[in-house]
């Protein structure tokens, strides 16, 4: 399990104070690049390499709202591999009540330079499957 935490800032809500659904996807990527970079993988490092991961599909169900100027975790709670496919499963809880605000899943593809899709390379897998 991975968590990374954030604060919702002010930009990222409504008049009501509550944060606008897709920043959530924003919070799911920057988790991912956070998890990545905790195994020791650089997403610049990567596409020097001419590999790229994109999000294929992305699926959030909301429970409550995040609101701003409070802070949230998002877990990654596990990573299925395939041959060139991720899918990333993910909560996100309020950090003071561990209340469920939302849970999540994302699809991503490794594809080369001009978007066809390509094997993980083993040096990625290799880091990945630390997690599982």
């Amino acid at each position: 399990m991975f968590s990374n935490t954030i604060k919702v800032r002010y930009n990222e809500t409504d008049k009501g104070g509550r944060v606008y659904h897709s920043n959530y996807l924003v919070w799911l990527d920057m988790t991912r690049t956070e998890f990545l970079r905790s195994l020791g993988v650089s997403y610049a490092n990567l596409e020097d390499e001419g590999i790229f991961i994109v999000v294929r599909k992305a699926e959030i169900e909301y429970f409550s709202s995040a609101e701003f100027d409070k802070e949230y975790n998002i877990t990654i709670d596990s990573i299925k591999i395939d041959k060139i496919k991720l899918d990333f499963y993910y909560s996100l809880k309020d950090n003071n009540s561990d209340k469920l605000i939302a849970s999540a899943y994302t699809k991503l593809v490794v594809v080369n330079k001009i978007g066809k899709p390509i094997k993980i390379p083993d040096h990625l897998k290799e880091k990945l499957q630390k997690f599982l």
